[in-house]
């Protein structure tokens, strides 16, 4: 117990920041709920799906008890109607769980995005609702890099037929490679801004479709974006579209970002340009792309949120077999360090709104 709690305090919350940027969020003058609050040692809390181990030890010492969905003999009604909070990494709260809540005080999402609860119901029942922006930033950009690189460069398609004993002279393998490239990104959030300063070291031309940023962001120093990032706006997403090598998704999925990228959008882009989608599912047609990648309207792409989560198989449907996609099951800030961070301070944050200390990161 010790040293899990001494482990804690390197993990102890930041002061309060602005929201990350380009995310919808919701108001956070909701009213406040009418079940009143208990202490966190005091408190039942429901971890709907697994934290990060350590985490989890650590959820056991700041709590009364820890339930999850295989306890109460999996009932989810007795679940729900137990807690007090609710611990969210990935997965989805639907209406039916909330109602069955009558005790729910918060939501405490480990991550940014908040379009896997049922808000209407949330705001209905009053509960609070916090996340952890800017946490995974660091962690997702590198994955949004390793996709660009094994897409672009043909690792795994190359890979693949070398494993399945086929000779791959090198100049069969030619590939297009980054360096230089002219990449695009849609949102100047956290995640897009780390990914920025990974490509400036690549001699990357970076362009950026971003409505709802400040006009003067990544261009003045600041202590959220601390080196300047050489770029240019456009003022449509369709300006960026038939520039770009590279398109690189950044932006939650909202009614605004909902099948942003479909076959419209698509037919503007080079037949060599890449498409990646760190972002969320639902901001690309996943039909459209598929159409798009078979015809060679597109060069590839590397993808790693869907409709559908968990992905495998047939959820993936064409894009899991094509040669010109590398996929993965939304894996993006699974970096140890950043999930462990995430993760503690979700526990944190409902920690001490329990205890009456306000609710840090509210966006609901």
């Amino acid at each position: 117990m010790t040293n899990i709690l001494k482990m804690a305090e390197s993990y102890l919350p930041t002061p309060p920041s602005e929201p990350e940027p380009d995310v919808a969020l919701e108001s956070a003058s909701q009213p406040h709920p009418s079940v009143p609050l208990i202490p966190a040692k005091e408190a039942t809390i429901y971890l709907h799906t697994p934290f990060h181990p350590k985490a989890e030890e650590y959820a056991v010492e700041r709590f009364k008890e820890v339930l999850r969905p295989s306890d109460l003999g999996g009932d989810v009604g007795q679940l729900m109607g137990r807690a007090d909070g609710i611990l969210l990494r990935v997965g989805h709260i639907t209406r039916d769980m909330l109602l069955a809540a009558p005790k729910l005080k918060i939501i405490s999402r480990n991550g940014t995005g908040i379009d896997n609860m049922h808000l209407p119901t949330v705001k209905e029942k009053g509960v609070v609702v916090t996340n952890c922006p800017g946490g995974n930033a660091q962690a997702v950009a590198e994955l949004a890099l390793a996709l660009m690189l094994a897409v672009l460069r043909r690792v795994v398609e190359i890979d693949n037929r070398i494993r399945s004993g086929e000779k791959v002279p090198s100049i069969t393998a030619l590939a297009p490679g980054l360096f230089g490239s002219t990449v695009g990104l849609v949102g100047m959030g956290d995640t897009a801004y780390e990914l920025a300063r990974l490509l400036l070291a690549f001699g990357c031309r970076i362009l950026v479709y971003s409505p709802t940023s400040p006009s003067n962001r990544w261009l003045v120093e600041s202590p959220r974006y601390p080196v300047v990032i050489p770029h240019e706006r456009v003022n449509s997403l369709d300006d960026l579209l038939n520039q770009v090598d590279v398109l690189s998704l950044h932006c939650p999925l909202n009614d605004q970002t909902r099948r942003m990228i479909s076959t419209d959008q698509l037919i503007k882009m080079k037949d060599t340009a890449v498409l990646i989608n760190t972002a969320r599912g639902g901001v690309v047609d996943e039909r459209a792309l598929e159409q798009a990648l078979e015809s060679d309207q597109l060069g590839g792409a590397g993808i790693d949120v869907w409709d559908v989560e968990p992905a495998y198989g047939e959820t993936m449907g064409k894009l899991g077999k094509l040669r010109n996609t590398v996929v993965l099951p939304h894996l993006g800030g699974s970096t140890d360090g950043a999930t462990l961070e995430g993760c503690m301070r979700a526990i944190d944050i409902m920690a001490d709104y329990l205890d009456g200390k306000g609710a840090r990161n509210r966006v609901v």
